[in-house]
C-alpha cells in the first residue's frame, strides 16, 4: 500500500507504525476505485476500512492489544515475523523488482532460472489452553519444481491428520539449500511456530536439485507455471468457519506483503490437502478468478512443473478470522473489516456505505434484480420493481438437522452435544412474534392498515368503472350510475351504496350530493377538479409534501383511474390505459423527464389525463401525517424472518440470504460465520450460550467477528436445552434496533439529509428505453407524437 501512503500520512488518516504499509497514491483514487479490480490487492480494502474507522466523528486510536492482534499493527508483525528458509541470489532494491516510483521497502533476490527461494511468515494469534496445533503458517517460494503424484503418494494415520499430504522424497524440489526449520525453531520459542503440520508437508522431504530445477524452470520448458499460484491446505474442510479462518489468512497475508505479480496478474488457488470438496470452494473458486479453482488430488499437474511465484497458506484455530482472543472482544479491526469488504466484493456484493453509482454497478444491479446471466450480457439500467423500503432478514440458524443426525448415530461428543434447542418450535414462534411487533411499530406499516381500512370502507359506496367495462363512450358507466341512484338512499344497503370514482367525487369536498344524477352525468371526473388541477401540477419530491398535498393526490389520482377507464379501449387486467395520448402530449411539451431521480428529488407531473411520472414520493411524506398512527417508528427498515436450516442449502443460495440480512442468530456454531458476508457497521450477530458451553474460548471467535466489523453483538444465555424465549426476543429487538437505525443513517449521508424516496416502476410508471445521442445524433430534438 506503499504507493497510496503519503497523502495518507500527510492528513493523518494512518498511524506511523503503518508507514510500511504499501498504500495507494491518494485517497481520492481509491475512494473512486473501481473494487472489483482491487480484489487481487487486498490491502486496498484494509486501507479502506481503516479511513473511514479514522473519519468517524470519534476517530480509531486502537489499544495496543487491538492494534497487534487486528488492527494494522497485525500486518506489520506478518511482514516482521519474516524467516527466510531457502534462499540464493543477490539482493536488489524494489526498484530493481517493480520499477522506479515504487516505494515497497520488501525485497526479494533477482533469481536465476536454477535457483529458488524460501521465505515463512506468520501472525500474532493466542495459544487456547495446552494446545499445540494452533499455528498460522504462510511461506513464500519461487522457482519450486513440484511432482504432484510424489507429492500425494504417502498416507499420515489418524483421523485428523490423513488429509494431509506425506510427501515423498524429491517430491518438491528446490535450487537452494533448505535450513533445519526444526532445529531453527527449537533454538527461540519465538519461532515454535515453524514446527507446524504445513511446513512439515512442504519442507520436510524437499531436495536440493540445481539442475533439475534449472531444467524445469527454464524459459524454453513447457510446464512453467508463470501465474502466481497459492496452494492452500485446509485443516477442517467440512467446518466453514475454520475454512473461513484459511480465507482470512490468505487475505491478510497478500494483504501484508503486497506481491507485485498478484496484483498486476491474480492467482490461481490449488487445494493441496486431500480432504473431499465441500461448498465452500465456491468461495475459493471466485478468489481463484479468472483461473479455475484447481483440486491438486483431482487434476494433478504435469510431472516436474515450475511455479515461478508461490504462496502457500495453512493456519488452525489462530487465524484472525478464528480469533479466540478474549483481549480482543471489544475492539475494531481495519483488517477484518477489509476482509468482509472484499469477501462481498467477491460476491458482486455493493458497498452499502457508498452512494450507488447507476452505471458503475450496472452489474450488480443486473444480477441483482434479473440474474447473473442478465449481467453477464451486459444489461443496463435494471431496477426492482420498487425501492425506497429497506427488508432485512432476521435469520436463525437451525441445527436441528444436524444435530439429530449427530445424535442418531452417536457422532457428537462432550459440550458440542447440548448445541441441540429442544424448544426450537417456540424459538421459531417468538423470533417470527418479535420481527412482527417491531414492523408493527413502524408508520409505514400503521399507515398502510390505515390505508387499507380506509380503501375498504370506500368501496362500499364507490366503484371504478373500469370494472363495469371498456369503451369509448361513458353508456355502460351511466346505465350503472342511473341503476344505483335510482334506489332510494333510505332502502338501499351499504354494500349498494355506491358512485362512481370521477363522475361524482367525495360529497364532503365538493358539494354536491348523490341526489342529481343528472347533473353528474353531464360532467366529466376532472370537472371536479380545479382549474389548476386540471392544467396540471408540479409536486417537487425534493420537499416535504403536506397531509393536505396527499389528500389531494389520492383524489386526483382516483379520479385519473376513472377517466383512463372510462375514455380509452385499450384497458389492460387492472384497468389501466395502455396507450395514454395525453401522457404523449405531456412529453411533447416537455414534461417527460422520466428518470426518477435528480438532485433535488424526483418531480410528479399530473397531466391532463393522468400521471406520467408518479413513480416517487418523498419518504418523509409518509409520516407527516401521523393521525390515528400512535407513537410510530419513523424507519424506512422493515424486517423478515427466514428460519434458516442451511444444512442441505448450496452455499451460494446461503449466501443470497446472508447479502440481505441484517440479524443473524444462531447457537454457537460455524454458520454464525456468514457474519462475515454481511454489511460492516449496520448488521448485528446474537450467538445462543448455553450454561455447559458458554466459557468455551471458542465463543470469542463470533464476539471478534461482529465487534470487530462494527456490529451489534449479543450473548443470549440460557440453561440447558431449552432457549429463553422471552429473552431472546428483547435481544433481537435491540439487534433490529441498531440495524435499522445505521441502515438510515447511512442512506441519509448518501442523500444529502433526506431518505430514498418511494419508487415504483411499473406498467404505467416507467423510463422509456432511447438510444444514446452519441449513437443516434438526431434523436436528440425527437419529440413525442401520438398517432
Amino acid at each position: 500500500m506503499q504507493r497510496y501512503l503519503i497523502l495518507l500520512l500527510a492528513v493523518g488518516l494512518l498511524p506511523t507504525q503503518s508507514q510500511r504499509i504499501h498504500s495507494f497514491k491518494n485517497w481520492a483514487t481509491l475512494r473512486d476505485a473501481n473494487w472489483s479490480g482491487l480484489l487481487h490487492e487486498p490491502s486496498a480494502f484494509v486501507v479502506k476500512s481503516h479511513v473511514r474507522l479514522r473519519n468517524r466523528p470519534e476517530g480509531y486510536q486502537p489499544g495496543a492489544s487491538c492494534s497487534k492482534y487486528v488492527g494494522m499493527g497485525y500486518l506489520d508483525h506478518i511482514r516482521d515475523s519474516r524467516q527466510v528458509l531457502c534462499g540464493k541470489g543477490r539482493t536488489v532494491t524494489s526498484k530493481d523488482i517493480y520499477g522506479a516510483g515504487d516505494s515497497r521497502n520488501h525485497l526479494e533476490p533477482t533469481l536465476s532460472p536454477s535457483q529458488s527461494s524460501v521465505e515463512c511468515y506468520t501472525a500474532p494469534y493466542i495459544q487456547v489452553g495446552n494446545s499445540n496445533k494452533a499455528t498460522v503458517s504462510l511461506c513464500r517460494s519461487r522457482n519450486l519444481v513440484l511432482n504432484t503424484c510424489a507429492f500425494l503418494a504417502g498416507r499420515r494415520k489418524g483421523t485428523l491428520n490423513k488429509k494431509f499430504p506425506l510427501p515423498a522424497q524429491g517430491a518438491v524440489q528446490l535450487g537452494c539449500q533448505m535450513e533445519d526449520y526444526v532445529k531453527k525453531a527449537e533454538s527461540s520459542s519465538e519461532l515454535q511456530w515453524l514446527k507446524s503440520i504445513h511446513n512439515e508437508v512442504w519442507w520436510a522431504n524437499a531436495t536440493w536439485n540445481e539442475s533439475g530445477v534449472g531444467k524445469a524452470c527454464a524459459s524454453s520448458s513447457k510446464t512453467v507455471v508463470t501465474t502466481p499460484t497459492l496452494f492452500v491446505m485446509r485443516d477442517r474442510h467440512a467446518n466453514y468457519a475454520h475454512e473461513m479462518e484459511v480465507v482470512s489468512m490468505a487475505f491478510s497475508f497478500l494483504a501484508a506483503v503486497e506481491p507485485a505479480d498478484v496484483a498486476a496478474q491474480g492467482v490461481q488457488v490449488v487445494i493441496v490437502d486431500q480432504a473431499p470438496p465441500t461448498g465452500f470452494l465456491e468461495t475459493w473458486a471466485r478468489i481463484s478468478r479468472p483461473y479455475r479453482l484447481r483440486i491438486l488430488a483431482h487434476d494433478p499437474f504435469p510431472p516436474n512443473t515450475c511455479f515461478r511465484s508461490a504462496y502457500h497458506v495453512y493456519t488452525f484455530a489462530a487465524g484472525i478470522g478464528y480469533n479466540t482472543n478474549a483481549e480482543t472482544a471489544t475492539c475494531e479491526s481495519p483488517v477484518t473489516t477489509g476482509l468482509s469488504h472484499w469477501l462481498r466484493q467477491l460476491y458482486e456484493e455493493r458497498d452499502p456505505a457508498v452512494p450507488v453509482d447507476l452505471e458503475g454497478a450496472a452489474p450488480m444491479m443486473a444480477a441483482a434484480t434479473a440474474g447473473p446471466v442478465a449481467a453477464a450480457a451486459g444489461l443496463r439500467g435494471m431496477r426492482a420493481p420498487t425501492s425506497g423500503i429497506v427488508m432485512k432478514n432476521v435469520v436463525w440458524l437451525s441445527r436441528r438437522n444436524l444435530e439429530m443426525v449427530r445424535l442418531l448415530l452417536n457422532a457428537s461428543v462432550g459440550w458440542k452435544s447440548m448445541r441441540m434447542v429442544r424448544n426450537e418450535d417456540e424459538v421459531v414462534s417468538g423470533m417470527l412474534a418479535a420481527v412482527q411487533e417491531w414492523n408493527s411499530e413502524s408508520c409505514l406499516i400503521r399507515r398502510f392498515d390505515r390505508d387499507v381500512k380506509e380503501a375498504y370502507e370506500e368501496s362500499l359506496h364507490t366503484v371504478n368503472p373500469v370494472h363495469i367495462g371498456p369503451g369509448r363512450d361513458s353508456t355502460n358507466a351511466m346505465m350503472a350510475r342511473r341503476r344505483t341512484s335510482a334506489e332510494s338512499g333510505r332502502t338501499r344497503k351499504p354494500r349498494q351504496q355506491r358512485k362512481l370514482l370521477g363522475l361524482a367525487e367525495d360529497d364532503e369536498d365538493d358539494g354536491r350530493t348523490d341526489t342529481d344524477p343528472d347533473t353528474d352525468l353531464q360532467m366529466s371526473g376532472w370537472d371536479y377538479l380545479d382549474d389548476d388541477d386540471s392544467e396540471g401540477r408540479d409536486l417537487d419530491l425534493g420537499h416535504t409534501v403536506s397531509t393536505g398535498g396527499i389528500a389531494d393526490i389520492k383524489r386526483m389520482a382516483r379520479a385519473m383511474l376513472a377517466a383512463n377507464a372510462a375514455g380509452g379501449s385499450d384497458i389492460d387486467e387492472h384497468g389501466n390505459d395502455g396507450d395514454d395520448e395525453a401522457e404523449d402530449r405531456v412529453f411533447a411539451r416537455g414534461f417527460g423527464d422520466d428518470s426518477g431521480w435528480g438532485d433535488g428529488g424526483p418531480r410528479f407531473r399530473v397531466g391532463l389525463k393522468g400521471p406520467s411520472s408518479a413513480k416517487a414520493l418523498p419518504m418523509e411524506s409518509f409520516w407527516e401525517d401521523t393521525k390515528g398512527l400512535g407513537n410510530c417508528r419513523r424507519t424506512n427498515v422493515l424486517f423478515t424472518f427466514v428460519d434458516g436450516d442451511f444444512n442441505d442449502m448450496p452455499y451460494h443460495q446461503q449466501l443470497k440470504i446472508i447479502f440481505h440480512t441484517g440479524v443473524l442468530v444462531g447457537v454457537h456454531g460455524a454458520g454464525l460465520t456468514h457474519g462475515f458476508f454481511m454489511p460492516p457497521g449496520q448488521s448485528a450477530v446474537l450467538q445462543l450460550l448455553g450454561d455447559s458451553f458458554e466459557k468455551v474460548a471458542a465463543n470469542n471467535v463470533f464476539r471478534n467477528m461482529a465487534v470487530g466489523l462494527g456490529n451489534f453483538y449479543e450473548d443470549v444465555l440460557y440453561e440447558g436445552v431449552d432457549v429463553k424465549v422471552d429473552v431472546l426476543k428483547k435481544a433481537i429487538k435491540r439487534a433490529m434496533n441498531f440495524v435499522a437505525d445505521q441502515v438510515m443513517d447511512a442512506q441519509l449521508k448518501q442523500n444529502g439529509g433526506v431518505l430514498p424516496p418511494l419508487i415504483l416502476d411499473d406498467q404505467n410508471h416507467f423510463s422509456v428505453v432511447v438510444p444514446s445521442p452519441l449513437h443516434c445524433p438526431r434523436n436528440r430534438s425527437l419529440t413525442w407524437r401520438s398517432k
